[in-house]
C-alpha cells in the first residue's frame, strides 16, 4: 500500500466528452489534481513534468492507442514506475486480462459512474505494493 494519498492523476483521452467527466469527478468529488492529455503522443513529456501518483489511460485512441502508450511509458525511466488503470470501452474479459498481462494495475470499463470514480481509484491505490 502506498504511503500517501492519490492526489495527481494523469488521464490520457482523446474524447473531449469522457474528459469533462473524469476531471468533473477526479477534482470535484475526489478532490484530486488532473493533468488531462488529448494527444496520446504527447503523453510522455506531461507525465515527466506533472508528476502523477497514477495514471489513466484510454485502449483506442487515434495516433497511438493506450497499450502502445503503457509500452512505451516501460521504457522511460521518469514513467516506467508509474501506475496505471486502462478506462475502456473495449471491455471484453480476454481484453481486459491482456491488459493486466501488460502490466496494468486495473481496468475500468465504459461506461463508469462518475459519482464512484474517485473512490474506485482509491481502492487500486490502496491495494498497490
Amino acid at each position: 500500500m502506498p504511503e500517501r494519498a492519490l492526489e495527481r492523476i494523469c488521464y490520457v483521452e482523446d474524447d473531449e466528452d469522457i474528459q469533462r467527466i473524469v476531471r468533473m469527478s477526479l477534482e470535484r468529488v475526489g478532490k484530486m489534481t488532473v493533468e488531462v492529455v488529448s494527444d496520446p503522443n504527447q503523453a510522455l513529456g506531461v507525465m515527466a513534468r506533472f508528476k502523477p501518483d497514477l495514471v489513466m489511460l484510454d485502449w483506442m485512441m487515434p495516433g497511438m492507442d493506450g497499450p502502445t502508450l503503457f509500452r512505451k511509458m516501460k521504457l522511460e525511466p521518469q514513467t516506467a514506475a508509474l501506475p496505471v488503470v486502462f478506462i475502456t470501452a473495449k471491455a471484453t474479459q480476454r481484453d481486459m486480462e491482456e491488459l493486466i498481462a501488460l502490466g496494468a494495475a486495473a481496468t475500468i470499463s465504459k461506461p463508469f459512474s462518475p459519482k464512484d470514480l474517485p473512490d474506485q481509484l482509491r481502492a487500486i491505490w490502496a491495494k498497490l505494493p
